[in-house]
């Protein structure tokens, strides 16, 4: 690669990976040491967090029907402590000539969940989908077992893998085998392609002091990548492995579902009692992968179209009922074989960075709330569907210096997306007797919908001698319609709103400091899903050595 495209290319993604993230240029801390010709990195990263819920529960959404099986969350945890855990990062890396390897792995402690005693009403007891009223075995003010675990007591190894560069002739390439990430796209808001060749990590995406590279989480995969010329590359990769997503424990503070994720034991439905969650319909390991072609200008500007074909890590439901006295159950479904084309573009215009990201399916599933009879005799409460499916993200970031009296400089970073299938319209309300009349559906999806997001950072640099500081505020806003593509985890609900305001304060080059108020609002519909009662604060210190 020439210097004159590598040097275009660095540019463009650290200036790109600076206005999303809003962070400072802070040098890494990482212990070095040689041994022979091999370099070893070293680096560690303790945080400590808390987070307060202050806004009292709305009883509308907490006991409202339709939301039975999503308010354990909510009934949890009244305004005060929530969350109070310390943790623990640590990566390990080594090179030598061409060969070079990886290691990270973290672990959680967090003393809210541990203590296993909440505050829960008789009124919220009652349908709480793991107490004894339910079938379950929980006291009132318990969390289920699982749901400890994952949110208050977990050591994960992350990432594990080892690179290979080569050349041949002109042209060079890079083969890397394990525990990996494999992110491709330019949304940066909403997730493509990536959603499929990665599984999600939701309970770290909402714990306090979070780092971004533990959202996503790695599978086993083989990934090649060549250099055709200095313009034109390719990558290539097979999944060994298939894993699903970490979801929200249930009856965490952000959990917005009972009947999924760890410490998922039964479903509620209504007068006819509760189901068991009797197993999961899970994929097989193989026959996932994926190919891109791309090209990249001197300029700056890439050009990417890939394709991938994987099944879905986020899981759809299936509810039966058996009206004749047996026994009726829910399970998850995670849908194999998933189908994506995709395309994104990203370049330069004046000073902004510009990207647009597309992706299309014609096998996309989507959650399916019908309640009709089957022909084996049992009554279906929700299922999976599959349709056609597209979606188009287009957002740009820039830099602006020219208001010095508000901050020398202001990152801003917006993106719109949108989304459609061929499935139609359909009632997005139940029927009123309870059964979805014949070739009519219900469907948790309308036949298009847009939002957007967007964050402004305003840096101040050496506010105190060692320390600068980002001033982070965001917005999103669900326009309209409903998005429910399982695969994408683009879901969209409509007039649903979130905003925060945060403050991020960097010392010498391993201590941060970090605060930041969310709320969530717009839409209270309780079978939504929605967290608009759980405005919270959290805090949060690191120190890297």
């Amino acid at each position: 690669m020439s210097a004159r495209k590598r040097s275009a290319l660095i540019s463009t993604a650290v200036r790109a990976a600076l206005v999303a993230s809003g962070v400072a240029a802070v040098p890494a801390h990482a212990l070095e040491y040689n041994w022979g010709e091999w370099l070893f990195n070293v680096d560690t990263t303790l945080s400590a967090g808390a987070q307060w819920r202050t806004e009292s529960i709305d009883k509308d959404m907490a006991f409202d029907e339709g939301g039975l099986n999503f308010n354990d969350g909510n009934n949890n945890f009244g305004p005060g402590l929530v969350s109070n855990n310390m943790k623990a990062l640590l990566e390990f890396s080594g090179e030598y000539k061409d060969f070079s390897f990886f290691l990270r792995g973290d672990a959680l402690y967090d003393w809210v969940y541990n203590e296993n005693k909440r505050d829960l009403s008789d009124a919220a007891y009652a349908s709480y989908n793991n107490g004894i009223p339910a079938g379950g075995n929980l006291l009132p003010g318990e969390l289920p077992r699982d749901t400890i675990v994952e949110n208050g007591r977990r050591t994960r190894l992350l990432d594990a893998f080892a690179t290979y560069n080569f050349d041949v002739g002109d042209q060079s390439g890079a083969v890397r085998f394990g525990r990996q990430v494999i992110a491709w796209g330019g949304s940066r808001f909403y997730s493509g392609v990536n959603a499929l060749q990665n599984p999600i990590d939701a309970v770290a995406a909402q714990t306090p002091g979070v780092e971004v590279k533990e959202i996503f989480l790695p599978t086993s995969a083989i990934n090649l990548k060549w250099d055709f010329t200095g313009t034109i590359s390719a990558e290539a990769y097979y999944k060994l492995n298939w894993e699903r997503s970490t979801l929200p424990g249930v009856g965490s503070f952000l959990s917005t579902s009972d009947t999924t994720g760890a410490g998922a034991e039964r479903v509620l439905l209504g007068p006819l009692g509760a189901a068991p969650i009797v197993s999961r319909l899970t994929p097989e390991d193989d026959d996932q992968w994926g190919f891109a072609a791309r090209y990249s200008s001197y300029s700056g500007y890439t050009f990417e179209l890939a394709y991938t074909t994987s099944h879905s890590n986020i899981p759809g439901a299936q509810i039966k009922l058996d009206l004749g006295g047996g026994d009726s159950f829910f399970r998850e479904v995670y849908t194999e074989d998933i189908d994506v084309w995709a395309a994104s573009f990203s370049g330069n215009l004046s000073e902004a960075e510009v990207y647009i990201d597309l992706a299309y399916s014609d096998n996309m599933p989507f959650v399916d709330v019908s309640s009709q009879f089957t022909d084996d005799g049992y009554f279906t409460r929700s299922d999976v569907t599959r349709g056609h499916y597209w979606q188009a993200s287009v957002g740009f970031s820039d830099v602006y210096t020219a208001l010095p009296w508000l901050s020398p400089s202001i990152a801003v970073l917006a993106e719109a997306h949108v989304q459609g299938n061929n499935l139609g319209e359909s009632d997005l309300i139940p029927p009123p007797a309870g059964i979805t009349p014949p070739g009519e559906r219900n469907l948790k999806v309308t036949d298009s919908a847009w939002g957007y997001q967007a964050v402004v950072t305003l840096r101040y640099f050496s506010v105190i001698q060692g320390m600068d500081m980002n001033v982070i505020g965001t917005f999103r806003h669900d326009v309209e319609g409903y998005g429910n593509a399982i695969g994408l985890n683009n879901g969209l609900k409509e007039d649903l709103m979130t905003a925060s305001i945060g403050a991020t304060a960097y010392y010498l080059t391993n201590w941060q400091f970090d605060a930041k108020y969310a709320w969530y609002f717009g839409n209270d519909d309780a079978a939504d899903q929605t967290l608009d009662d759980r405005d919270n604060i959290s805090i949060g210190v690191k120190y890297r050595f």
